[in-house]
């Protein structure tokens, strides 16, 4: 599942949950005023996203107000879009990924000891 970056901006607002009413909700109209405050999009361009997040399901829309409801997590978009980094640019390798990433970054000896228990964790899968 690919998002623009556009439409992850208006999933951050969704999920910050500072726009949203007692049920978890905004009415379209509102969150394209919002839209429009906060990063001067036009209103067709606001309501294009929406559109886009509803039809890749990432949010939900209720009538008779066109009422709007995130369904699907920061952690859930997040994890499906570090699959298919995986497995479209690191061959499915995970081990690719953390060699391409470790080379690129310092880490700190803290961060190297997250990652040794992290990996400590982790159940051995046994292959036959």
């Amino acid at each position: 599942m690919n998002f623009s970056e556009s439409e992850l901006t208006v999933l951050e607002l969704l999920w910050d949950g500072k726009c949203l009413d007692e049920n978890g909700e905004i009415m379209a109209s509102n969150l394209s005023k919002i839209l429009t405050e906060k990063y001067g999009w036009s209103k067709s361009s606001n309501y294009t996203f929406i559109s886009r997040l509803l039809e890749k399901g990432a949010i939900t829309r209720r009538y008779p107000k066109y009422t709007l409801k995130p369904v699907v997590t920061r952690e859930e978009i997040g994890t499906a879009q570090t699959e298919e980094v995986i497995n479209n640019v690191f061959n499915g390798s995970l081990i690719k990924l953390v060699s391409a990433f470790m080379t690129e970054k310092k880490v700190s000896k803290k961060e190297l000891e997250e990652m040794k228990d992290l990996i400590n964790s982790f159940e051995i899968e046994e292959k036959y």
